[in-house]
């Protein structure tokens, strides 16, 4: 058996708080844990989670923010493309990358419903992919990249819950999903 060495310094014990809140709010949701949970679940004292972060509210704030980043680096680093028309192909392998981290978009359901302000452009590095995504920020284009980016969002927090409630398959509604963005992001207003 062997047992972790506890968070030492700023940066571990930073990175350690952040990354328990993040399996938290995965397995639990933003409001199913305290910050005694969050201390635990990286091993430092409590204290150190107010010392390094304050409240619990600011430690999910940091956390979405370096979620968001994350989220944002794995979609520049895949080389898709995100100006100009995608392929439902494309679209589809975008999905795939903004799947693999849920309890991102978790937080950001439940940061935007408590604070609406949390999707002002500039806010959140996610929201300025979405602003942009596949244009160069055209003013004429926000309504389609907010049509395709609701379709996202919605396809992230309910796909599965609608493909088990009407017993569609979930790959058949990421394909149709995929379809409907390129269309929309193709579209010219």
């Amino acid at each position: 058996m062997t047992v972790e060495a506890k968070p030492r310094g700023r940066a571990q014990i930073r990175s350690a708080v952040l990354t328990a809140t993040s399996e938290l709010v995965a397995e639990r949701g933003p409001d199913g844990f305290s910050v005694r949970d969050i201390a635990a679940r990286a091993g430092v004292n409590h204290a150190l989670v107010h010392r390094h972060f304050g409240t619990k509210a600011d430690v999910l704030e940091q956390m979405l923010a370096a979620d968001a980043q994350g989220v944002v680096e794995a979609v520049i680093e895949s080389g898709l493309p995100t100006r100009g028309e995608a392929s439902p192909d494309v679209v589809a392998e975008l999905l795939d990358l903004l799947a693999a981290s849920p309890s991102y978009w978790r937080t950001l359901v439940h940061a935007v419903l408590d604070s609406p302000e949390a999707a002002v452009p500039g806010t959140a590095s996610t929201t300025e992919l979405f602003s942009g995504l596949w244009r160069d920020s055209d003013p004429g284009d926000a309504v389609q990249t907010s049509v395709a980016g609701a379709s996202v969002l919605g396809w992230l927090i309910f796909g599965k819950f609608m493909s088990d409630a009407t017993g569609a398959d979930p790959e058949d509604v990421r394909r149709a999903i995929a379809q409907q963005v390129s269309e929309l992001i193709a579209t010219q207003p």
